[in-house]
Formats: structure tokens, C-alpha cells, sequence
């Protein structure tokens, strides 16, 4: 997106986008028995395509845009209007010195390579670290050792789990980090209190209602720089989402917890055993989806729990016969099986044409939702850059929220 546009404009035009072409992505694809668009340009164009054709374009965003432009006049608009900047340079006097380049092989023991790449990124990318820090939701406190150490500046860490916050001291501890874990809940008022203007909280991939209840809070305690990456939109407690920002209430799209969940529905980084049991899960809830129908009667999709891996393992009857003890169905005698799974893997195929059209508006509707995260901080006095702080290889969840106090406003949020 042109660097010249300004957050709100930013947000206007993806605004309108998603909302003149809510027929595209505004649907759950698991629940349909037909294709959406049948009898269309669009329908048979996605018929033609082979499995390879659909991966190939699942994984290229400018091919997929291209692809579609015949059929979506917005296609390439929409991929040209999620162009960010991705900062990767250290700008503090600590992080900039030769010294500190590189962090020692010690700071990434007991953390995946993956998620140490993902962490030395969001350090690199911060700015204003010359304050402590307060790390929000911090699991075992990787990223907070490392900002301790490279900054070196005292980090408070807050985390729910007793244990992790137990393992992520003793991690400090060796090596003299001035970090400091707090066994507490976010959204209490134990955490709120925890926050001072004089701090930088960071937030590397917290969830939904956690992160925002950083926002939140931040701005009523007068945090004075706030970094965040979100994660897991979805994950909010009201069934429909609350925007933060004037501009977003003001919006005639309207959000679901379901339409919240596309924002994430990317395998950018997902590996081959991953994926295939991701379409083994896939085609065994909607062969059961097919099942339960005609058991109850009611050609309804039947909300499903969350299956553990453990349940991929077996074969499709086991599944079947788990997953109706769990909604509490009795499965008749002399089922075909194998008729429902097959039906299901079909459905599989369906989904995926379905989804080849929402993918194209994920990365929208995900910069929609950092973009008011970013505008209701810009409204409480603070100067905002939404940006990219890593390669989506490396995390599809890349986008870096960095906000400070102006100095006119600084300490006296609205």
C-alpha cells in the first residue's frame, strides 16, 4: 500500500473493499452443501482446475489475484492495497553497538528454531527500547530474556500458567537477567496495575481478548510505547467482534467469530505431515457432517468439538463412532462407511475451490482488523506504524503494531 496513505486511509479503502465484495469471503464453506456460485463464469473456471492448480494458487498470492481478476474486478486491487513495509533494523544504542549483533547460542536454549527466528525479528524491528519493558502473555519469557539482554533494560513478565513463569525464571535467573515473572491473569486487574507510563509493553502473537485488553489497558495507564503483533482474532468472548477504533464502529461490515477465523487461515508454514493431517481432519468431519445429517434428519451443519490428533490415527469408522458418543448420536447398524467418506473427501474438494476465493480476501480483512487496533491507539494520543516485522515464511502472523505516547500527550491519555 502506497506509504503516503494514512492509517484511516488505509482503512477506507480496505473497508470498502471487503464490503463490496462480502459475496466472495463472507461465508462458512464447511456448512454449504453447494457451491456458492453456481452456474457462473467464476464456478466453472474453479471446476477446471486441478488439485495441483488449486495448491499452486493457495500459496502465491499475486498468481491467485491474477487469476481471479477475470472474475472479481477488485482481485489485484486487493493484493496491492496489503503492501507493508517490513523493518528488520535495531534502532537503539544498546542493539545498534557491534557487540550486541548477535545473540549469544545460550538465549535460544529450550526455545524451536522457529519460534527463535520469529522472536529475534520482533526485536529487531522495535523501536524505543531505552525503557524497561512489560512482556504480556509471556509463556516462559524467551522474548523477554532476549530484550533483557540486548537492551538492557528490566523486563516484567506476565503470564497465567505458574509453571511457566516458574521455568522462565530459572532461565533468568542463570544468567542474571534483570527479569522479573508474575504468575497473573491479563484480564484481571492484578495485571492492569502492573502497567506505568514510563514502560514499553510488548506483545509477540497474543491471542484475541488478551490482546486487546493490552490495548485497552495500556491506554488507560498511559503506557508509554506499546508493540504489538496480534494473533487469533477469533478468540474474543462475545459472538460477534467489538471494533476498538471510531472508524471501524462506524463500518457497515459487520464480523462473525467465524469471519475473525479467515484472518488465520493460511498454511504458509504448516510441514507435510501437518497438512495431510489437516485434510484427513477435514474430510472426516465433513463425511461425518454428511452422516449426522441423515441420522437427525436435519440438514443442518452440526457444530463439531476439537479433535485431538490422537483421533486422526485410526480410521474413518472409529471417528465416526467418537465423534457421535460426543454429540451424543446413536449410529444406526449397516453403514457405508466408506460412501461417507468418500462424499466427505469430495466436500474436501469443494471447500477448496470455496477457499481459493476467501484467500484472496484474508490478508484484507486481517490488515482491517490491525488497522483499528492501530487507529484506536492513533485516537488516545499516540503516533502509530503498522508494519511488517518478518518474511510470512518465517510467520504468516507478521504485522507489527508499534505505537508512543506524542510528547503533547504523554502521561494524559483521553
Amino acid at each position: 500500500m502506497p506509504p503516503s496513505l494514512s492509517l484511516q486511509q488505509r482503512f477506507t479503502v480496505l473497508d470498502r473493499l471487503l464490503t463490496d465484495n462480502r459475496r466472495y469471503w463472507q461465508l462458512r464453506s464447511f456448512e454449504l452443501m453447494t457451491p456458492p456460485w453456481q452456474h457462473t463464469a467464476l464456478q466453472s473456471w474453479l471446476l477446471s482446475l486441478s488439485q495441483q492448480d488449486r495448491q499452486r494458487l493457495l500459496l502465491d498470492d499475486l498468481q491467485r489475484a491474477h487469476a481471479l481478476a477475470p472474475f472479481i474486478s477488485d482481485a489485484e486491487t486487493l493484493v496491492q492495497r496489503c503492501q507493508l513495509e517490513t523493518v528488520i533494523q535495531p534502532t537503539s544504542k544498546a542493539a545498534s553497538d557491534s557487540t550486541q549483533q548477535s545473540a549469544p547460542a545460550w538465549l535460544s536454549y529450550h526455545i524451536p528454531g522457529r519460534k527463535w527466528s520469529q522472536i529475534q525479528a520482533f526485536d529487531r524491528a522495535l523501536h524505543d527500547t531505552d525503557r524497561p519493558f512489560v512482556e504480556w502473555c509471556a509463556g516462559k519469557g524467551h522474548l523477554g530474556r532476549l530484550l533483557a539482554y540486548r537492551h538492557q533494560q528490566p523486563v516484567t513478565s506476565l503470564e497465567l500458567q505458574a509453571a511457566l513463569c516458574q521455568q522462565g525464571q530459572h532461565l533468568a535467573d542463570q544468567r542474571e537477567l534483570p527479569c522479573r515473572h508474575h504468575v497473573v491473569d491479563v484480564m484481571t486487574t492484578a495485571a492492569s496495575e502492573l502497567l506505568h507510563p514510563s514502560q514499553h509493553a510488548v506483545a509477540l502473537h497474543a491471542c484475541g481478548k488478551l490482546h486487546i485488553q493490552l490495548l485497552i489497558e495500556g491506554v488507560k495507564r498511559g503506557v508509554e510505547a506499546i508493540s504489538l503483533s496480534p494473533c487469533c482474532y477469533h478468540l474474543i468472548d462475545q459472538s460477534s467482534y467489538q471494533p476498538l477504533s471510531r472508524i471501524a464502529a462506524d463500518s457497515a461490515l459487520q464480523l462473525s467469530r467465524d469471519d475473525l477465523s479467515l484472518a488465520l487461515q493460511e498454511t504458509a508454514t504448516a510441514g507435510a505431515r501437518e497438512q495431510r493431517l489437516r485434510q484427513r481432519q477435514r474430510c472426516w468431519r465433513l463425511g461425518f457432517d454428511l452422516l449426522q445429517r441423515q441420522i437427525r434428519g436435519i440438514d443442518h451443519y452440526l457444530n463439531c468439538p476439537t479433535i485431538p490428533q490422537s483421533r486422526l490415527s485410526g480410521n474413518f469408522e472409529q471417528f465416526c463412532r467418537w465423534m457421535a458418543d460426543r454429540k451424543q448420536l446413536t449410529l444406526p447398524s449397516g453403514i457405508d462407511f466408506d460412501h461417507f467418506e468418500q462424499h466427505g473427501q469430495q466436500r474436501v474438494i469443494d471447500n477448496e475451490r470455496i477457499e481459493l476465493v476467501q484467500q484472496l480476501f484474508r490478508r484484507p480483512l486481517e490488515l482491517w482488523l490491525a488497522l483499528d487496533r492501530a487507529l484506536y491507539l492513533q485516537q488516545h494520543g499516540y503516533h502509530v506504524r503498522l508494519e511488517q516485522f518478518c518474511d510470512r515464511q518465517l510467520t504468516p502472523r507478521n504485522l507489527l503494531i508499534q505505537a508512543h505516547k506524542t510528547n503533547e500527550l504523554c502521561g494524559h491519555p483521553p
